[in-house]
């Protein structure tokens, strides 16, 4: 069972939501592809794709951080009905 202030910690923690974090990908997945259309030679390719890959580490990295905030905010919250 889940109680109300559970429930508006999760949906009101003010970080990015799921959709939001979908448009994220797809913008940086845009960008990529413009960059291999661009690129001329397999050095540019390979350096477009390790800027790219550095790019889903750091969203990644922020994702999880945001739900390590959420996860440190319910336990609080569980820990005060108690």
């Amino acid at each position: 069972m889940t109680s109300k202030s559970i429930t508006t910690a999760v949906s009101s923690s003010g970080k990015k939501t799921l959709g939001d974090l979908g448009k994220g990908i797809k913008k940086l997945h845009a960008n990529y592809d413009k960059q291999l259309k661009n690129a001329k030679t397999r050095g540019k390719l390979r350096q477009v794709f390790q800027k790219h890959r550095r790019d889903h580490q750091n969203l990644l990295k922020k994702h999880l951080k945001a739900e390590e905030m959420t996860i440190k905010k319910l336990g609080i919250l569980l820990d005060q009905e108690d």
